[in-house]
């Protein structure tokens, strides 16, 4: 990825196993594949800050600066509440948005890429434990099988009452059988969101021809009422006709609508150093980006979600439910390497309403 043209991220169906940390993948939903495997944050570093329940991992992005020794490799992951009483109009703070890098010689993978073989083995044993249900590190374990980890107390009573509670007995007396990382457990699935990989690629050039803008917009309306399209996912036809009949010259909605129609399907967009594509021009809650609290430097924008991902990581759409207009995200521009392994960014959530 570069930051000289837009690119869009997609989702496509791939085996778990593809998706380890050692294929430095991008992705979506499913448990985190952590680039530092040491260095994690402590659970109560990875909490809501309205409910301080666990956070869920949502996606995670590859973008090295390949050009930077020390960020070689390079990756930036996004968690959210899975509780949708903690999501607010225009506010991010049920998110957390998260970079490290490593660089090309490091204490985890090895300095060649890894051939795509299934039955290879990658030790996870002299790192620490991760928690059986989300991914997050797992300090605490069953005082039983010493087995299963858990971040919290909260993932460890669902694990038990998911599954955990039949087969404990045979984890205690077999000293070989051990629940791998990688498997989502019936606690997990309940938690965490569909796994797929996000494939990002350039977005189309705009057509010299001249372009209907009515017309584009209809067809996005009808993808949209299909379900082929997620963008509004949470607002009706009727809801979003009047809604554009409301605010007839918001002329960044249109813009945003247009674009997007080019590839409907997009989940991301990745442009470090350009602009963000905003949902509408309502920017009351955005505000001036915060230097880099490990530099003092400056950030600057790298990608957004966008809103068609609630389609893909099975999100109900009842009032209660998370949701988000695009999530855009700003990173520390000289990607520093100061301060903890994993380094927090800074995230604006926009929504379409006030």
């Amino acid at each position: 990825m570069t930051g000289s043209s837009v690119d869009i991220g997609v989702l496509e169906e791939k085996p778990t196993w593809l998706l380890h940390p050692r294929f430095f993948p991008s992705k979506v939903g499913g448990k985190p594949a952590w680039l530092d495997l040491k260095n994690l944050h402590a659970p109560a570093e990875l909490t809501c800050k309205k409910c301080n329940d666990p956070l869920v991992f949502l996606c995670q992005v590859y973008a090295p600066y390949e050009e930077k020794e020390e960020s070689f490799h390079r990756t930036v992951f996004i968690f959210i509440c899975r509780n949708g009483s903690c999501c607010r109009t225009n506010c991010a703070d049920n998110f957390l948005a998260i970079r490290c890098q490593l660089s090309r010689k490091n204490d985890f993978y090895s300095f060649e890429p890894y051939e795509e073989n299934e039955n290879e083995q990658f030790s996870m044993a002299k790192w620490p434990k991760l928690c059986n249900v989300c991914g997050l590190k797992g300090p605490s374990h069953c005082s039983k099988c010493k087995k299963s980890f858990y971040c919290s107390r909260k993932h460890q009573i669902l694990d038990w009452q998911k599954g955990h509670k039949e087969y404990c007995s045979i984890l205690q007396v077999d000293e070989n059988n051990k629940l791998p990382n990688f498997i989502v457990t019936e606690a997990g699935k309940q938690i965490l969101f569909k796994e797929w990989e996000l494939v990002v690629d350039a977005e189309d050039e705009e057509s010299n021809q001249n372009v209907d803008e009515q017309h584009e917009m209809d067809k996005l309306r009808k993808m949209m009422s299909e379900k082929r399209a997620g963008t509004l996912s949470n607002i009706s036809e009727s809801e979003l006709e009047q809604y554009t009949r409301k605010i007839p010259d918001d002329k960044l909605f249109n813009k945003f609508s247009k674009r997007i129609s080019r590839h409907p399907e997009q989940v991301l967009r990745y442009d470090r150093g350009g602009k963000p594509l905003w949902i509408t021009g309502n920017t009351e809650n955005i505000v001036s980006i915060p230097k880099c609290q490990y530099c003092n430097g400056e950030r600057q924008f790298e990608f957004q979600v966008m809103p068609q991902l609630l389609n893909f990581i099975n999100v109900g759409i009842d009032f209660n439910s998370i949701d988000w207009g695009i999530l855009v995200i700003y990173t520390c521009k000289e990607s520093c390497n100061n301060g903890p392994a994993y380094k927090e960014e800074f995230i604006i959530k926009q929504d379409l309403s006030n």
